[in-house]
């Protein structure tokens, strides 16, 4: 399999589908030599949302972020192309405790300003 495969397979698997997660993966899925990094075992959909969230939040004034759809993207690859280290993301050793805590974390923040809405321009 290669990388751009495995990020496509892991995003047919997600339940949701959000349309701001839908264009960060059509720009993953045309960001030239990327195959490799894709292939990284310490890395997700799942998490490459979690580290945009995040990135949001760091943002936000008052809980009310805007961010520009370039800097998403960016966000988007650079997740892919530095090391979990290197981003300081500390990754819990349980996948289902990762699982447990996403599916709270999307409960807690449905209705939160910061929910990442992404605009064509």
């Amino acid at each position: 399999m290669n990388g751009y495969d495995r990020i496509k397979e892991q995003y047919l698997k997600l339940e949701t589908k959000e349309d701001a997660l839908k264009k960060i993966m059509l720009v993953l899925m045309k960001t030239p030599n990327m195959n490799d990094l894709y292939l990284n075992e310490e890395k997700n959909i799942n998490e490459m949302m979690k580290y945009i969230k995040d990135n949001a939040k760091e943002k936000a004034v008052n809980n009310v972020a805007v961010i520009e759809d370039a800097e998403v993207y960016e966000w988007a690859i650079k997740y892919f192309s530095k090391s979990n280290d290197e981003l300081g993301i500390t990754k819990l050793s349980n996948a289902t405790s990762v699982t447990s805590k996403k599916n709270k974390e999307n409960k807690d923040n449905s209705n939160s300003q910061l929910k990442l809405e992404l605009e064509c321009t």
